[in-house]
């Protein structure tokens, strides 16, 4: 049999600031010489969901995926798949170790929507759940947890130290200073935790719930096991006798028992499966995750609370719905079940209503206080013309007392002159309170 798989994929969102700077970005990107354009084959997924994402045509596609050129000898850390990196010294089961991996690859993702996902490809010095479970524990810990490599240097070791967030803000420099980008917008400096996805190859037998308990969680050894039968149906999904998935919110892990049927299969089909189809549909679910973390950033700070911002805050929600919200990604069984229930663990739903209500709320607030000002300005219009009424009220009675005088006079008394002249006034008098009355209503 060969020697056990196993890979990791560790992700790190960024984001632009403008909407307009995509295509812009992209561009410099592939100039740079650094990142080379990817032209995905996405076999699985519907039609209208992978013709956004054709980077064949770059005027309509909405993700261009590049890969970092190995070997990069210009970027600290990263020199060439072969490196050999390694965490502090930690202890795992009661021993003290150092975790050792390789970077196999660094990939981008970049959307339209502003938010980009880079995914570090690490492959583990062991294939041990347990052992991957707890080094992830640390690694996941992007800006805090030091990683350390050694590199030869006029015929000496020389020990480098670095993390994976400044090595992905390092490879990030090819954008250019025109770009200012934000890695994690979502987190308060230092709590920054990287979302993971892990293909392991595993010895056959009939339960693995401990183990997807911990890789799940990206815990190590230290943590108690608690057995939840009904958490673990919620977060596990068993694919083929010899393959079974499971999921949370940080973490996703696919494991393979190759012994178990044709090695062929899990070693070939099912490997190249994991680092296509299945990678692309956890980027394509991740991204809306971190989308809607941006607007619920944006929205508390604050900064759609005027009326021209609040519209293009709509308009960015009802774009981002449209190009990257599906309920149905394939037809698939098993893509279409994975992708459904990691949906349901990552608790999109509710997240989308985090950002509907604000929206909402704001919406009504926008239309209540537009209201007050219709209503102020009609107040103050009625105002002004019941003033002009009373002007006009003085006008027309000592125009219809003078003319009355003037020409009832020609041909009558005083007394009938004065009579018709009271009368006028009276009618008058009353007509105009029922303007007035009808103003101030």
């Amino acid at each position: 049999m060969a020697e056990k798989q196993n890979t990791s994929y560790i992700f790190i969102p960024f984001c632009f600031e403008k909407e307009s700077q995509f295509r812009g970005l992209a561009e410099q990107l592939e100039k740079s010489g650094r990142w080379e354009l990817i032209h995905d084959n996405i076999q699985y997924l519907m039609k209208y969901i992978t013709d956004k994402f054709d980077s064949h045509h770059k005027s309509e596609c909405n993700c261009f995926h590049f890969q970092l050129k190995n070997p990069v000898h210009s970027l600290e850390g990263l020199t060439g798949e072969e490196q050999w990196y390694f965490t502090e010294e930690h202890l795992q089961r009661q021993e003290k170790v150092n975790y050792k991996f390789q970077i196999k690859s660094v990939q981008l993702y970049c959307f339209s929507t502003k938010v980009c996902v880079m995914a570090f490809r690490v492959e583990f010095e062991k294939s041990d759940p347990f052992w991957v479970a707890s080094a992830q524990y640390y690694l996941k810990k992007v800006s805090r947890e030091s990683i350390f490599y050694h590199s030869m240097e006029d015929g000496q070791v020389k020990a480098h130290e670095t993390t994976f967030l400044a090595m992905a803000k390092e490879a990030m420099q090819a954008a250019g200073e025109e770009f200012e980008l934000k890695f994690f917008y979502y987190t308060n400096p230092g709590t920054e935790r990287a979302n993971m996805l892990t293909y392991l190859e595993v010895d056959t037998k009939d339960d693995y719930t401990k183990e997807l308990y911990f890789l799940k969680r990206c815990y190590h050894d230290g943590f108690m096991y608690c057995e939840n039968k009904e958490q673990d149906a919620k977060e596990t999904f068993r694919i083929t006798s010899n393959v079974i998935w499971g999921f949370s919110s940080e973490a996703a892990v696919c494991l393979a028992m190759p012994e178990m049927r044709q090695n062929g299969f899990v070693h070939n089909k099912l490997y190249k499966n994991f680092n296509e189809q299945y990678l692309f549909m956890y980027v394509f679910l991740l991204h809306q995750k971190y989308v809607l973390y941006q607007f619920l950033t944006c929205l508390g700070i604050g900064s759609f609370n005027t009326l021209e911002t609040l519209e293009e805050y709509q308009r960015q929600f009802k774009e981002f719905e449209a190009d990257f919200v599906f309920s149905q990604i394939t037809e698939v069984p098993q893509y279409q079940m994975l992708y459904e229930k990691m949906y349901k663990v990552h608790c999109l739903k509710k997240i989308y209503e985090d950002v509907r209500e604000p929206l909402e709320a704001l919406s009504e607030l926008r239309k209540e206080n537009l209201e007050k000002e219709k209503r102020g300005r009609e107040n103050r219009m009625n105002k002004a013309l019941l003033i002009l009424s009373i002007l006009t009220l003085f006008s027309v009675l000592t125009d219809s007392f003078q003319f009355i005088g003037d020409f009832i006079g020609l041909f009558a008394g005083a007394t009938v002159v004065l009579t018709i002249q009271v009368v006028v006034i009276v009618v008058i008098v009353v007509i105009a309170g029922f303007i007035i009355k009808s103003l101030r209503e």
